[in-house]
């Protein structure tokens, strides 16, 4: 016998109906919607993801005579004044490479143009150039913009290393290492995280960090300027001149926290913990670290200003996402 429509339209309606309390209805009454997330051991960095434009006081020597190069020198070793860095030998009347024709037009008149191959300053060896070298300096880097900075290209940065050298190609330099200079723009509303004196981790990447120290803060551009200082050596500090950094300024170990989970009661920060009873109890937290997103915990207990300890977190507690849920 088949099955009136009117039939089939009302078992249609019940089916929805029994649907809608299982899906909404019951898991509301059981609570089985009530996000929560399982707090656990880990590391929480506070970065700024950026550029970074590497300034340095350095100089680039050109050959006053062609013919072939023979380097004494490593790159990257420290040389004192009047060491001699290369010698060239034999003759030759082969005109200057373009691949060269930007760098010199950069540097100008200011460029050192040496027959004895003898370092006039000290520092580290470099078989590269860009140009740069002699137009953005520690005296001058202030004044240019981010625009300015934009402009810099890292494929700029030309390697020097050859074994026939034309009169007038630049063929070395030396860099201070005891004092060189990172100039960055973060976002305004990160400023809060930097205060002139302190010291930041700059990750390059690769496993690559150095420490700096902030020399100086001012907004530019819409943006805020970050001056950073620092005499670590660093193998690809003499090529770089501009590369894609993190500029970390804290990292710190604990248990990990959502912002958002947070509540106050009663002047105590704190979060609720599910019991084994299914119920949610607040918990008082101590704060190490805050990114903005997430925050960093002390675990198991702590103490507060006034000496007053508090059982807090532990690790693989289940906490309540939004306290207005519990």
């Amino acid at each position: 016998m088949k099955m009136s429509n009117k039939l089939k339209i009302i078992l249609f309606v019940i089916a929805l109906v029994a649907l809608y309390l299982i899906i909404y209805l019951v898991p509301k009454i059981s609570g089985a919607l009530i996000s929560t997330y399982t707090v656990e051991y880990g590391e929480l960095r506070t970065e700024d993801e950026t550029e970074g434009f590497i300034v340095r006081n350095e100089t680039v020597y050109v050959a006053a005579s062609g013919g072939t190069e023979d380097r004494y020198i490593k790159e990257g070793a420290l040389v004192r004044r009047g060491n001699k860095v290369m010698s060239i030998s034999g003759n030759s009347d082969r005109k200057i490479s373009s691949k060269y024709e930007d760098i010199l037009s950069r540097l100008g008149k200011n460029a050192i143009s040496t027959s004895d191959y003898v370092a006039v300053d000290g520092g580290i060896i470099a078989y590269c150039a860009d140009g740069y070298e002699s137009i953005l300096t520690p005296d001058t880097m202030e004044k240019y913009t981010l625009e300015d900075f934009e402009k810099l290209d890292q494929d700029n940065v030309v390697d020097l290393k050859r074994d026939n050298v034309a009169k007038g190609e630049p063929i070395f330099k030396t860099v201070d290492r005891t004092q060189w200079y990172l100039v960055c723009f973060i976002d305004k509303k990160n400023r809060d995280r930097y205060a002139v004196g302190n010291e930041v981790t700059v990750d390059f990447g690769n496993g690559d960090t150095v420490y700096f120290d902030i020399e100086k803060l001012d907004n530019m551009d819409g943006k805020t300027r970050v001056i950073l200082t620092s005499d670590y050596y660093f193998d690809k500090f003499t090529s770089l001149r501009r590369a894609d950094i993190s500029l970390v300024t804290s990292d710190s170990m604990g248990l990990i926290v959502e912002d958002g989970s947070i509540t106050t009661k009663k002047g105590q920060k704190g979060v609720y913990v599910k019991t084994s009873t299914g119920k949610y109890s607040f918990v008082p937290i101590q704060i190490i670290d805050d990114n903005g997103t997430n925050c960093v915990v002390k675990d198991t207990y702590f103490y507060d200003s006034d000496g007053n300890m508090f059982s807090t977190l532990e690790n693989y507690d289940e906490v309540l996402k939004n306290p207005d849920n519990k």
